[in-house]
């Protein structure tokens, strides 16, 4: 996986993207483009790397200083629109470093531009150099942008200005004190544009695991205005629900009581090869006198080499019960290993747990596979 991605940029597209530049910047042909962008060091870049060799290129051949560059620019925007269009639209992220590089002594010049870049491909990552260096104006244009009549610009108010963004630069002060943001999710919490609100969540679920009051004061004031809203409250808040926080529980209807029973936890096999999967199943019956909505998860404790574990909570289903009600659940859990997590052999751990509270828990044994003669 890691290969394919660094391999993204194939001569093919790095030609068509040369020919592209081309279109408007007519000085050079298109194989002296990729000449310049692969060098001789180009094997051993990494993805990042190599989406930014591509806005250094672009970077230097654009008209200087910046403002006279902006017209160029955009036109190779929008060319570069119209040829990777869909899920081929990540071949021009490279377009907001481009911005960064070039502008970034030109703060008006440079919103400007990604106002209008982002509409095709995401600046989230570039406007956080500009709210370092130039808070007040970059701020202050973020809200603007925050009612913008297109849903990239709305999204770019949200999404660049998150105090956790992955792979983003961090701004100092933000995730001490995210207050700054307020108005602007304030503005977005009933866009119409699924992936704006998409946006809120996360930005929203960015401040939970610094200040989780705060959020919880957010979603109580927020709750019930209208469903896309509260669909947006229910991603946000999706830390503080595995967390099993009482008074996000609650803003969702799910009770802490002791009314669930948990029995019959079976777990098959006893020994989970790597590269297989857990079987688990269990019995949840409903013991209170009236109808209760219930929240049902496991939490697995993966063996980590250092005898300490990884814990990691997986949502089974959310479900009113009648009183007494009584539902049998079969679940199976992967042990393939996987980039994102490495499975080692030991005693590991497996939780059911009902509106926040561990009902029942036993213990399994994860091995090596076992090798064919």
């Amino acid at each position: 996986m890691a290969e394919a991605l660094k391999n993204f940029y194939d001569d093919e597209v790095l030609l068509e993207i040369g020919t592209l530049f081309s279109t408007i910047l007519s000085h050079k042909k298109p194989k002296n483009w990729v000449q310049e962008i692969k060098r001789n060091d180009w094997k051993k870049l990494e993805l990042k790397q190599r989406i930014k060799r591509i806005a250094e290129v672009l970077s230097d051949s654009l008209p200087k200083p910046f403002p006279k560059a902006v017209s160029s620019l955009l036109k190779i925007s929008k060319v570069l629109e119209a040829k990777f269009p869909g899920t081929q639209r990540f071949y021009i992220i490279f377009l907001g470093d481009v911005v960064e590089i070039s502008g970034i002594d030109y703060p008006e010049e440079s919103l400007h531009c990604m106002e209008k870049i982002t509409q095709i491909i995401s600046c989230e990552f570039s406007i956080r150099e500009f709210l370092i260096r130039y808070p007040d104006i970059t701020w202050k244009k973020m809200l603007e942008w925050s009612k913008h009549s297109h849903p990239g610009t709305r999204r770019l108010a949200s999404e660049g200005s998150r105090p956790r963004l992955p792979w983003g630069k961090g701004i100092p002060g933000l995730k001490q004190d995210p207050k700054k943001t307020l108005s602007i999710l304030e503005n977005l919490k009933n866009d119409p544009d699924e992936v704006v609100r998409r946006s809120v969540a996360n930005h929203l679920n960015d401040i939970s695991k610094d200040h989780p009051d705060l959020v919880i004061s957010i979603a109580k004031k927020w709750k019930g205005k209208s469903e896309n809203t509260d669909l947006l409250l229910k991603h946000a808040l999706r830390g503080l629900l595995k967390q099993g926080n009482s008074d996000t529980l609650s803003i969702f209807g799910f009770p802490k009581n002791k009314s669930a029973k948990i029995s019959k936890l079976e777990l098959l096999p006893k020994t989970v090869e790597i590269g297989k999967h857990l079987v688990y199943k269990f019995e949840m019956k409903s013991e209170a006198k009236d109808p209760t909505l219930y929240r049902l998860e496991s939490k697995v404790h993966y063996l980590k080499p250092s005898g300490k574990f990884s814990v990691k909570v997986f949502q089974i289903e959310e479900r009113e019960f009648f009183p007494n009600e009584t539902k049998v659940y079969e679940r199976k859990q992967s042990f393939q290993q996987m980039t994102t997590r490495t499975h080692f052999p030991g005693i590991h751990k497996l939780e059911i747990i009902v509106n926040g509270e561990t009902k029942t828990k036993a213990e399994f044994k994860v091995s090596n596979p076992k090798t064919r003669k």
